[in-house]
């Protein structure tokens, strides 16, 4: 037990990806929430409790985690300083046995349900025996309406905003089904209710994600219809809202009235990231996303047709088992018919509790290396003619991000953090300094890639 004359010192440690945050923000909120005397901490060992919120999606993945737990445990047993170490999240919801085999130090393992257990993160700061017992019982109506306060850990004014969770798009590759079930959409007014939350908490710019936005809201309604242009539609309402962003569109679910939504809001990025994988139709088929190159090109087309000033950002996936060199080469050659302001490639990651673990003809890993350098410096190429296009000579809205003594940081609107264009712009004497989260007019001087340089207009 802390010791009672005490503050408790708690840190969050959230791993993976951008949902992982929100959800991690979201526990915390309820630490807080219980303990307002609570102090959260940067650094794990100034903590005396330590949440570390893993992803379970790759073997790399639950590599780190694995790797981050040992380092609390050892700190923990040299210092005496950490008391609590619990481990949540995707990692433990499908290798929970594998985890506290591996980490006998642990004061409790949960999995996807940490977010839902208020009462286990009210005791946590009091007395709770030194395990977190079974499965809480989420079920969808509590995934549907779950609230709970956020305490924002980003050091910009962007928050991402989770629109539902789990997916029914079984692509043979990929092990979210299996981790997080089918798509649970949460409802419209209790993801307002939120949004609303985050802007009077600060946030500016609010991103919105799942693990498949475009499917949004279609286990709410007897049609199986997308509400995702009526949710767009509330939040873009929202006062003092600035900027909203979207994330993960399935590219079959991308709809004219979605794209109409966009370009007619008053508030949301013309931005469009769609994963398209691949380009090659047998990859595609044999990943689980049937379409064609054809259709690809076609969406895009139609993207840049209602949207004309969009940014589309793309992932693909290289070295999929049975991907013969000419399937590759066929990737590369549309690239430049794609077009694409910004696009990565990862390798296939082979997942065990993946169907495409059995695949016949898998490819080495020098091989699927060589293919994804291929890949980026093809990318690399095209991304630079584009931000030489857009932004040579030219006076654009830039997102504030940081504030450093000799320059500011940020994005322009068409760009998402932490993956796309950053921009860095000179602090001059005598002009007035932004605030984060401030829209501001900035003059381009340097042209990179993936960064540009300038002035503030």
């Amino acid at each position: 037990m802390l010791q009672e004359h005490r503050r408790p010192h708690v840190c969050m440690i959230s791993l993976g990806c951008a949902k992982n945050l929100a959800d991690s923000e979201t526990i915390l909120g309820q630490i807080v929430s219980a303990e307002p005397r609570a102090i959260v901490c940067q650094e794990p060992g100034n903590a005396d409790i330590v949440v570390v919120n893993t992803c379970g999606f790759l073997e790399a993945a639950r590599n780190e985690a694995d790797a981050v737990l040992s380092d609390l445990e050892q700190s923990s047993a040299a210092t005496g300083r950490i008391r609590k170490i619990v481990a949540v999240g995707c990692y433990p919801q499908l290798w929970r046995n594998r985890v506290l085999r591996r980490h006998p130090g642990l004061y409790a393992v949960m999995g996807t349900d940490a977010l839902y257990r208020q009462d286990f993160w009210k005791d946590l700061l009091a007395k709770m025996p030194a395990d977190a017992g079974d499965r809480f019982c989420v079920n969808t109506g509590i995934i549907r309406r779950f609230e709970a306060p956020r305490v924002l850990s980003g050091g910009g004014a962007y928050a991402y905003l989770k629109i539902g969770d789990g997916c029914s798009q079984h692509c043979t590759y990929c092990t979210i089904p299996r981790i997080k079930g089918p798509l649970v959409s949460r409802t419209i007014d209790t993801v307002v209710h939120e949004a609303d939350g985050l802007i009077r908490a600060g946030a500016t710019e609010l991103i919105l994600v799942a693990q498949n936005t475009s499917a949004y809201g279609r286990d709410l309604n007897p049609a199986h219809r997308s509400l995702l242009p009526d949710l767009l539609k509330e939040l873009d309402s929202l006062r003092d809202v600035r900027v909203l962003r979207l994330l993960y569109l399935y590219p079959t679910m991308i709809t004219r009235g979605l794209l109409e939504t966009i370009r007619d809001s008053h508030h949301i990025a013309h931005y469009v990231d769609i994963p398209l994988q691949h380009t090659d139709s047998v990859v595609l088929k044999a990943m689980g996303r049937p379409w064609s190159s054809s259709s690809t090109v076609g969406l895009v087309q139609q993207v840049r047709e209602i949207v004309p000033d969009v940014a589309v950002r793309s992932t693909f996936i290289v070295g999929f088992p049975g991907e013969t060199e000419t399937q590759f080469q066929h990737l590369l050659k549309d690239l430049p018919v794609l077009r694409l302001d910004h696009a990565s490639a990862f390798t296939y990651s082979r997942e065990r509790l993946a169907s495409s673990y059995g695949f016949s003809r898998q490819v080495c890993g020098s091989t699927k290396a060589r293919r994804r350098r291929e890949f980026m410096e093809r990318q690399q190429q095209i991304s630079l003619s584009i931000n030489r296009e857009r932004y040579t000579g030219k006076t654009v809205p830039v997102i504030v991000d940081y504030i450093g003594t000799t320059a500011i940081t940020g994005r322009t609107l068409l760009d998402a953090p932490d993956i796309d264009n950053v921009v860095t712009l000179n602090i001059r004497k005598g002009v007035p300094l932004p605030s984060i989260g401030d829209v501001c007019q900035a003059s381009i001087s340097e042209i990179g890639p993936y960064d540009l340089k300038g002035m503030l207009a």
